[in-house]
């Protein structure tokens, strides 16, 4: 995916504020379709297996939160500072993508489907869906809520 022109200079007004964002951490893993890779091996604990992954101590800073439950989730991106201050994390997909409810919805037999058919149904249209224009959506609104998200850190500073 390309960046807009909006999305662009945005990140050069970002980038030009003092105590802007100058360094950013990506943390991804071959095995997550939000990704984009296909890989087998997922991470399922609560925190990263140091004996597992040589990047456990950074994976285990950028957990996810939710519902009371911490758990590893990616992508993560971190934006820093010039001198490492955190201005913001963004993890996994942005607040308008429902990634669960639709996995849930699409795996529903259809009517005269049973159970057992409905799941190579489900996988063949969950990998169309990751290469429909819904996914550049998906990305884009990513970009624009980290964008917003930096701005909002930038002019008002961190939420209290």
């Amino acid at each position: 995916m390309q960046l807009s022109s909006y999305q662009m200079d945005a990140i050069r007004w970002l980038a030009s504020q003092p105590g802007g964002p100058a360094k950013v951490l990506v943390i991804s893993e071959e095995w997550s379709s939000d990704c984009r890779r296909d890989g087998q091996k997922v991470g399922r604990g609560p925190r990263a297996n140091p004996d597992e992954s040589p990047t456990a101590d950074i994976v285990n800073e950028f957990l996810n939160e939710k519902n009371g439950q911490t758990f590893q989730s990616v992508p993560v991106a971190a934006f820093f500072t010039r001198d490492w201050r955190c201005l913001y994390r963004y993890i996994e997909f942005p607040a308008i993508y429902h990634k669960e409810r639709l996995f849930t919805a699409m795996q529903v037999p259809r009517p005269g489907e049973t159970r057992e058919q409905a799941w190579p149904r489900f996988i063949t249209d969950w990998g169309a869906l990751q290469q429909s224009p819904f996914y550049l959506l998906w990305a884009s609104a990513a970009i624009d809520e980290i964008l917003a998200a930096l701005h909002e850190r930038i002019v008002a500073g961190p939420p209290t």
